[in-house]
């Protein structure tokens, strides 16, 4: 079972989400300015026309007087909603993406050990996924790595003692070079996987 954390703060990359929040409310706003002088202008002059008269264009101000009202209350009020859906629903990309950055920071300090875990409502899993795949694979060959770099360690210092004692015949010491070659040989296998070089 995967082990997901709780949210704790919804404004974790303030700038993202503002930007994101900045857009969604503007796009809110310039829609609802839309509408709102498309029904006033078309109703008032559809209005006006059919209906003529001076009693009628009272009645009509009336109504728009009661529609100016609510329009007072419920734009602000749709804004309100929207940034807090906005805040929201940007947490989940930028939640994310702070993740991200925090681990992707440590790994380069060297911690191998590290990996990104995501709320199960978050965004980018797959991207996510991917570099938890990439810190496993680099975990793994450095493990790899360092496990041949203290056998080449182990058996250089073996020889080395052996040679200066001479407590070893050439066929014992070349058998140790051998072993020694066959181990610089799948160090350099592994190292090899790495691609080091812009293309």
């Amino acid at each position: 079972m995967k082990e997901y954390s709780v949210r704790k703060h919804f404004l974790v990359q303030r700038s993202l989400q503002f930007k994101y929040m900045s857009l969604v409310l503007f796009t809110i706003l310039i829609v609802s300015g839309m509408i709102v002088l498309t029904v006033y202008f078309t109703h008032w002059t559809l209005m006006t026309e059919k209906f003529g008269g001076v009693q009628m264009g009272i009645a009509l101000d009336e109504v728009f007087k009661i529609l100016n009202l609510f329009l007072a209350f419920e734009i602000p009020i749709a804004l309100i909603i929207a940034a807090f859906a906005s805040v929201l629903l940007s947490h989940k990309i930028a939640g994310p993406v702070y993740r991200l950055q925090k681990v992707a920071y440590e790994v380069s300090r060297g911690d191998l050990t590290r990996n990104v875990r995501l709320r199960r409502d978050d965004e980018l899993k797959n991207l996510s996924a991917a570099f938890n795949s990439v810190v496993e694979n680099m975990h793994l060959l450095v493990e790899k790595d360092r496990k041949l770099i203290f056998e080449l360690s182990g058996l250089a210092n073996v020889l080395y003692v052996n040679l200066k004692d001479k407590k070893i015949d050439e066929d014992e010491a070349l058998t140790l070079i051998r072993k020694l070659n066959d181990l610089i040989g799948e160090l350099k296998t592994l190292i090899m996987q790495y691609k080091t070089e812009k293309s």
